[in-house]
């Protein structure tokens, strides 16, 4: 199922049951047949258990997540599991590193849930016009997050998909970039095995050092391959520390160099260089 899909599906049901609000994610469940219990569990955050002659089942969370807003999402996830077509017949028993990731390493079903919990606990057209989606700040970002009760990384995640400026996401633990993900402007890759580079904030953040809390400008070669850089005007960077996580979360804004446009009208010099005036030896013809 491609994830615009899964996105429009969620979006249809917060439309019906959370018009122009933050989802009661208890009301939406009930409303198409789950129950959400708490329990002690050890090696998953979430799991949807369905019964097997009819359309209902249970969403058991772990009791031991400490935030509130992780719980939000892990319920999200599973509604989406719940929900979308060929997720009917799977094991949806979802570990921590399932749960609020994108990146490459994690199964696609699993993605699609992600998809599904962000759209419905950040509603594009709600969140949409609180984002700044022309002006980033985490700071804009993260009040967002608060309001909807939903995580910075899921709200930042949201941005990213709808920003059209060039912003990235990168998450690191141990001084080690774990995963990241990119808006669809941001074309560069990321050299991750290398990140967080020492000219990066995020490692200074790791080496206890005090850093900007907003978007300040940085090497380019900070994040990006050394050869990537020629087109890069200027990148800039925003990293938060997460305690919780023993992570740090950074936010990329990346301005590249207009492109050259070459004026294709009359021009007496084109003339002198047109090809059909010289042989093959470069000489000219008379």
């Amino acid at each position: 199922m491609r994830l615009d899909a899964v996105e429009r599906l969620a979006e249809l049901l917060s439309e019906r049951l959370a018009p122009n609000r933050v989802p009661d994610l208890p009301f939406i469940a009930a409303q198409i047949g789950l129950r959400i219990r708490e329990v002690e569990a050890d090696g998953f955050d979430g799991t949807l258990v369905r019964a097997y002659d009819a359309p209902k089942g249970i969403i058991a969370v772990n009791s031991a997540i400490r935030e509130h807003t992780r719980k939000r999402f892990t319920i999200g996830h599973e509604i989406g599991h719940y929900l979308i077509p060929h997720h009917r017949q799977l094991e949806c028993v979802c570990r921590p590193e399932d749960i609020e990731r994108w990146h490459a390493s994690v199964a696609s079903a699993e993605r699609e849930a992600n998809q599904f919990s962000a759209e419905l606990l950040l509603p594009r057209k709600l969140v949409g016009p609180r984002l700044g989606l022309k002006d980033p700040s985490l700071h804009r970002i993260s009040q967002v997050a608060r309001e909807f009760s939903t995580s910075l990384t899921a709200t930042i995640y949201r941005y990213l998909e709808l920003t059209e400026l060039a912003c990235c996401m990168i998450w690191s633990e141990s001084c080690r970039a774990k995963w990241y993900v990119r808006s669809e402007n941001f074309t560069l890759p990321l050299p991750i095995e290398e990140l967080p580079s020492q000219k990066s904030w995020a490692f200074k953040l790791f080496s206890n050092q005090d850093v900007p809390d907003n978007l300040v400008e940085v090497p380019p070669d900070a994040w990006l391959n050394r050869w990537d850089t020629s087109g890069v005007r200027r990148l800039l960077e925003h990293s938060v520390a997460l305690p919780s996580y023993s992570a740090v979360l950074s936010f990329l804004e990346l301005h590249s160099e207009p492109d050259v446009n070459f004026d294709e009208g009359n021009d007496p010099l084109l003339e002198e260089l047109d090809p059909n005036r010289y042989d093959s030896r470069l000489r000219r013809r008379h």
